[in-house]
């Protein structure tokens, strides 16, 4: 009987494990990688700073499979094996996709598949083939995004360097036409100011994913900044990716905290 019930156990603790299995918890320190959690460990410099300095290595560029070919669009990084999340638009047509990273030593490239996209939100998902672990994204909770809140929008440009704006949430609830696409429900934000942001992320002052930003020409020819929220993306891709969900508001701090 005791034999039965060690083997009823080891069996249970199996199926535990399985069903709680996370392909981004293969290694040690997987939970470690979020920009997040480094943003808590950074406190040798004012908030913003320290935002400046750990967001941009988990945002890449996004383009051809080219040596010499620029990215057209930027992208956030959302798992730590390599989930890439760009603009459906700025990859629809590119016969191979790759993802450039910056690093220590320099600009890495990787290439990359569509996974999945989301056509009515002009999303798509990327996955680097590579084993190596990158820094990624939380989700952040937009339900409590109100317009006036403070975020940060960040891109590459085209020689690879990090774009960053500081900026108010002006609308929770916006329409945008990409196309023949009509998409709703969108934030609006004057942190994006450039088309090379396109595909990046909007985060706040916890360093989470708000949403990925799509950068479109308004009545006076500026640029105007719209972006898909965390909620969206995570309803649509959560059968791919186990996303981590963010810090709570306000854990961090103020935008000029300690």
């Amino acid at each position: 009987m005791i034999l039965a019930f060690l083997v009823f156990v080891t069996f249970a603790w199996g199926i535990y494990l399985l069903d709680h299995y996370d392909e981004d918890d293969n290694f040690h320190g997987a939970d470690d990688m979020s920009v997040g959690q480094f943003l808590v460990r950074n406190i040798a410099m004012p908030h913003v700073q320290r935002l400046y300095h750990t967001v941009p290595p988990a945002v890449v560029g996004v383009g051809g499979g080219g040596v010499n070919a620029g990215p057209v669009a930027s992208g956030a990084i959302v798992g730590a094996n390599g989930y890439v999340i760009t603009t459906l638009h700025s990859v629809s047509n590119l016969p191979e996709i790759s993802v450039q990273v910056a690093t220590t030593g320099g600009i890495r490239r990787f290439p990359a598949q569509v996974v999945k996209t989301i056509p009515g939100h002009d999303l798509a998902l990327l996955k680097m083939q590579t084993t190596e672990k990158f820094l990624h994204f939380r989700m952040a909770d937009v339900q409590t995004v109100v317009p006036g809140q403070q975020v940060f929008a960040f891109g590459r440009n085209s020689s690879g360097a990090p774009l960053a704006r500081q900026g108010l949430v002006q609308s929770a609830d916006a329409p945008l036409a990409v196309g023949t696409t009509r998409i709703t429900h969108l934030l609006r934000s004057d942190a994006v100011y450039s088309w090379e942001q396109t595909g990046g992320p909007l985060v706040n002052v916890q360093g989470d994913l708000v949403g990925i930003n799509i950068a479109a020409t308004g009545p006076t020819g500026k640029v105007e900044g719209f972006t898909v929220p965390a909620q969206v993306i995570v309803s649509h891709l959560q059968d791919v990716v186990r996303f981590k969900k963010g810090s709570p508001a306000g854990k961090l701090g103020g935008p000029t905290g300690p």
